[in-house]
């Protein structure tokens, strides 16, 4: 064999291998069976950005307050309020 045809087998293996890899990937035993199930958020409640550390600032759940409130589930702090 040739020196000169080593980098064309070599290309070729490459071509090959993402050849076959995205076959795989492409296959129906690849996908995921199901889907997630969703459920609604309960009525009124809103996801906001908790301020205190404890949530480290992510965004939460927060479920109203008859005074016009918001209390976070995670962490009890309360946000907003009437104006």
């Amino acid at each position: 064999m040739s020196a000169d045809v080593l980098p064309f087998l070599g290309a070729a293996a490459v071509v090959s291998a993402a050849a076959i890899t995205w076959a795989a990937r492409l296959a129906p035993t690849a996908r995921p069976s199901g889907t997630a199930s969703f459920t609604a958020p309960e009525p009124g409640v809103r996801y906001l950005r908790c301020d205190s550390p404890h949530c480290a600032h992510m965004t939460h759940l927060h479920r109203p307050t008859g005074d016009g409130t918001f209390v976070c589930s995670n962490c009890g702090d309360e946000k907003g309020g009437p104006a």
